[in-house]
C-alpha cells in the first residue's frame, strides 16, 4: 500500500456521529473555505437487554469505530484529525487499572425511574438547575450515578474514573482521560464557571472520579499505535470536538449576525439560541427549558418531539399492497386543507401502540373535527409540529428576554419542504433551511479549529454559508396563522 500523503490544498476530517439508534463515520473535507462531506461507513445501534438492565454495546461501537478507521486506510486517506460525538448522559467508569468495569448503562433503563424521590431529600431540582443550568432530567449522568448509590452497586465503589461517552471513545483511542465540556454539561455535575460541581458532588457523597475538563477544540492526544491500523495513521491527532450532537450542531449553523435561533429538526427536534451566559431562572426550568455548552460559549435549548409523529404513520401505513414513502406523505399533505391540530408535546404520542390512534383519539378529547383523508391527518401533524416551535420559541423569547428575527432549520427536517414552510407561518419570521448533517459538519469544523486552522467559532458559520445553498421560506397568511397559534395554546393548557 503506499503511503498516505498530506495534500496541502484541503483538510481531511473524520467525524464519527454515534446516534442512539445507529452510527456513522464521515469524512469531511475542507478546501479554500468551503466543506464537503462524504459517509465511509454506517452501522446500527443496538442495546442490549440483559438481567432485567438495558446496556449499550460499546465493545461493538467501538469495533464498529476501528471498522471505519479500516476503511479510512484501505481508501488510502490522509486524515488530518477524528473526532467523535455522541448523545449526551451516558458514561462509562474505569477501575484502578484503567479497563472499563461494565458496559455503559442505556439512559431508558429503568434504573432512574424514581430517582427523584430519592435525590430530592438531598437537594432539590431548583438547586441543581441554579448551579449546573441544565435541567435536572431523570436521566442525566448525576441521576444515573445517584441510582447506582442507592442499590450500593459495586461497580460505583471500584470506580476511580467518570467518561461521558464521547470520552470514552476518546480514553480507548488514545490512553488518554480527559472530559470534554460540551458533553459534560449535559451531566448535572458541570458547574456554570465550567468545573466540575463539587458542591453537588460532596453533597450526593459521589465519588471524586471526574476528570480533567477541557473545551471543545482540543487535542488529546494521537491515535494509539495499537488502534492504528496502519503505522502510520499512528500520528493521527484525536480531538475533543463539540462531543455532544446537539453542541456539534450549535456550532455549524449557517447563520451571521446575532438575533436567530436555531431548530435541528430529525426524529426528535432542539430549539436553540446561543448566549454568552446561561439563564437559570426558576421560570426558565418551570416551562422544560434547559442551557448546554458549545463551542464559544452556551446555547438555550428546548427538546421538541419531531418527525417521530410522521415515522410512525409511514411506518404503520407503508405495506406492500398500499406503498407509502416520505414524498407521497408530503404531496398528500400539501393537497389538504387546514384543519384540526392536535398539542404535539402530548405525553401519549411519546410511545404509542399506534400513533394514528393515539393522534385521532387527542382531537377527539379536545373536540377537533376528524380528518377525511390521511392527507389531511398527515397536515395536521406537520402544521401542529410548526405550532409547538412557534409557540416554544415565543416562550424562550420571552423568558431569556431576547427577540429573534429568523429561524434557522438544519437536519433531515430541512429538506421537508412543507414542515418548514409551516415553520415560518406559524413563527412569523423567516425560516432558512439546509445543512442535513449538520452534528458530522460542526463536530469536524471544530476539529479545524482545534488545530488553528480555524481561528474563530464564527468562521465555521462563515464556511457552512459557503459551501451549503439555503432555501429560505418568508412567513404567510399572518393574522391566519396568529389565531391559529393562540388556538394551539389553549390546547396546551
Amino acid at each position: 500500500m503506499p503511503m498516505r500523503t498530506q495534500n496541502d490544498t484541503h483538510l481531511q476530517f473524520l467525524a464519527m456521529d454515534f446516534g442512539a439508534e445507529s452510527g456513522r463515520g464521515e469524512l469531511v473535507t475542507l478546501c479554500e473555505n468551503k466543506i464537503q462531506i462524504e459517509e465511509i461507513h454506517r452501522f446500527p445501534n443496538r442495546p442490549v437487554n440483559l438481567c432485567r438492565t438495558l446496556f449499550w454495546d460499546f465493545p461493538s461501537l467501538f469495533a464498529e469505530l476501528l471498522t471505519t478507521l479500516r476503511v479510512c486506510a484501505d481508501k488510502n486517506l490522509f486524515l488530518n484529525g477524528i473526532g467523535i460525538s455522541t448523545w449526551g448522559v451516558d458514561f462509562g467508569l474505569l477501575g484502578e487499572d484503567g479497563k472499563i468495569l461494565a458496559n455503559p448503562v442505556h439512559y431508558r433503563d429503568a434504573r432512574t425511574n424514581k430517582i427523584h424521590e430519592y435525590s430530592a431529600l438531598i437537594m432539590s431540582r431548583e438547586e441543581i438547575f441554579a448551579a449546573t443550568a441544565c435541567e435536572p432530567w431523570t436521566i442525566s449522568s448525576l441521576f444515573q450515578l445517584l441510582a447506582m448509590q442507592r442499590d450500593h452497586s459495586p461497580i460505583l465503589k471500584m470506580a476511580r474514573s467518570f467518561l461521558n461517552m464521547p470520552d470514552l471513545f476518546n480514553y480507548c483511542l488514545t490512553g488518554k482521560k480527559v472530559s470534554e465540556r460540551s458533553i459534560a454539561s449535559t451531566s448535572n455535575l458541570m458547574r456554570i464557571d465550567g468545573d466540575w460541581c463539587h458542591d453537588i458532588i460532596y453533597r450526593f457523597q459521589l465519588p471524586e472520579i471526574f476528570e480533567e475538563l477541557v473545551e471543545p477544540g482540543t487535542v488529546i492526544g494521537n491515535l494509539s499505535p495499537e488502534i492504528a491500523p496502519q503505522p502510520d495513521m499512528a500520528n493521527v491527532p484525536v480531538i475533543a470536538t463539540c462531543s455532544h450532537d446537539t453542541a456539534a450542531v450549535a456550532a455549524a449553523v449557517p447563520a451571521s449576525g446575532s438575533n436567530w435561533a436555531f431548530l435541528s429538526s430529525g426524529t426528535w427536534s432542539i430549539l436553540g439560541r446561543l448566549r454568552s451566559e446561561p439563564v437559570t431562572t426558576p421560570e426558565f426550568l418551570e416551562n422544560g427549558f434547559s442551557n448546554e455548552y458549545t463551542l464559544g460559549g452556551w446555547f438555550l435549548c428546548r427538546n421538541i418531539i419531531g418527525l417521530w409523529l410522521i415515522q410512525e404513520l409511514y411506518r404503520k401505513w407503508d405495506t406492500s399492497s398500499d406503498p407509502w414513502n416520505y414524498n407521497r406523505m408530503i404531496e398528500e399533505a400539501a393537497r389538504a386543507e387546514s384543519g384540526p391540530i392536535i398539542d404535539a408535546a402530548d405525553k401519549c404520542l411519546l410511545a404509542p401502540d399506534d400513533m394514528e390512534d393515539s393522534l385521532l383519539d387527542l382531537m377527539h378529547r379536545f373536540q377537533q373535527p376528524l380528518p377525511d383523508s390521511r392527507g389531511e391527518l398527515i397536515r395536521c401533524v406537520l402544521e401542529s409540529l410548526a405550532l409547538e416551535v412557534a409557540y416554544r420559541l415565543e416562550l424562550l423569547c420571552s423568558l431569556s428576554n431576547e427577540s429573534v428575527d429568523s429561524l434557522f432549520l438544519v437536519g433531515g427536517g430541512s429538506a421537508n419542504n412543507l414542515l418548514c414552510q409551516l415553520t415560518a407561518n406559524a413563527c412569523r419570521i423567516p425560516v432558512y433551511a439546509g445543512a442535513q448533517q449538520c452534528t458530522s459538519l460542526g463536530n469536524a469544523l471544530t476539529q479545524a479549529y482545534a488545530l488553528d486552522i480555524i481561528k474563530a467559532p464564527g468562521e465555521i458559520r462563515r464556511i457552512m454559508r459557503n459551501s451549503f445553498e439555503l432555501t429560505t421560506y418568508e412567513p404567510m397568511a399572518s393574522s391566519f396563522w396568529i389565531d391559529r397559534l393562540g388556538q394551539y395554546k389553549r390546547l396546551t393548557v
